[in-house]
């Protein structure tokens, strides 16, 4: 395992909701409420992805509870876009009586859309733990499907995929691949709120050297953990790493017994 880390510098003066004002920094007035943490899933998932539901065990077991979002806007993995996406996670926000920082946790899509959202607003997200993000994701499906499949799918208007969770089938428009490109295209969110990020280094579907390149622009925000797996990240040291980071990072309280 290897960690990156930039040195520290001052934050970047943002407007804050809750202040109606200027800040650097985290905002005084947030700190009094506590954070809202919330799960943002990959492409070809939903809200009962394992991943997401292991993650909500785990801060059960420090009395966090853990939303799990769902990008896809209710209309299944092959409804989701970027915006619906951002979209999603503006609703949390809206959604609260008091404007509680929020704490996103994000899987390869949902890591790009939990960055993005928190690039677009910063006084809004406390911090972040992105699992292999899906940073520079427009640059990616050549690699992921072949060049001729990617030809194919933009002369059909829709490709075939398979869900990584059971098997089954969707049939997802070439719109949705329009879109990335447009939204995500091949430059990474900036990282302006500190964020840690989980990589593996065999991961062949989203490059590592993405994750690396958005750490080596954040101006110290980021840290970057690299580990000896795939993009799933589901490997036992893997596991633990990702609770042994959360627990660190968030401060988390001690396991209920």
């Amino acid at each position: 395992m290897a960690v990156g880390r930039l040195a520290g510098a001052v934050p970047p003066p943002v407007h804050c909701r809750c202040c109606q004002g200027t800040v650097r920094g985290r905002c005084t007035l947030k700190t009094m409420a506590s954070p809202l943490y919330a799960y943002c899933h990959g492409f070809l998932s939903g809200p009962g992805s394992s991943k997401g539901k292991h993650l909500q065990r785990l801060l059960g077991q420090h009395g966090i509870a853990l939303r799990l979002l769902d990008l896809n806007g209710h209309g299944g993995p092959a409804s989701l876009t970027p915006e619906r996406a951002l979209a999603t996670i503006h609703a949390l926000w809206t959604s609260q009586v008091q404007s509680a920082p929020m704490r996103l946790l994000g899987s390869s899509f949902g890591g790009w859309a939990a960055a993005r959202y928190a690039e677009l607003h910063p006084d809004r997200v406390d911090r972040m733990l992105l699992l292999a993000p899906a940073f520079e994701f427009a640059t990616r499906w050549p690699a992921i499907i072949g060049v001729e499949e990617l030809r194919r799918w933009q002369k059909e208007g829709a490709r075939e995929f398979s869900m990584p969770s059971d098997g089954s089938s969707v049939m997802v428009p070439w719109s949705f691949a329009k879109a990335v490109e447009h939204s995500i295209g091949s430059e990474p969110p900036r990282i302006i709120v500190p964020t840690i990020i989980i990589h593996g280094s065999k991961d062949e579907v989203l490059l590592v050297e993405a994750s690396e390149r958005a750490v080596g622009q954040s101006d110290g925000a980021g840290t970057l953990v690299i580990v000896d797996d795939d993009h799933a990240l589901t490997a036992p040291a893997t596991l633990l790493e990702i609770e042994r980071q959360a627990q660190r990072f968030f401060s988390l309280p001690q396991r209920r017994t």
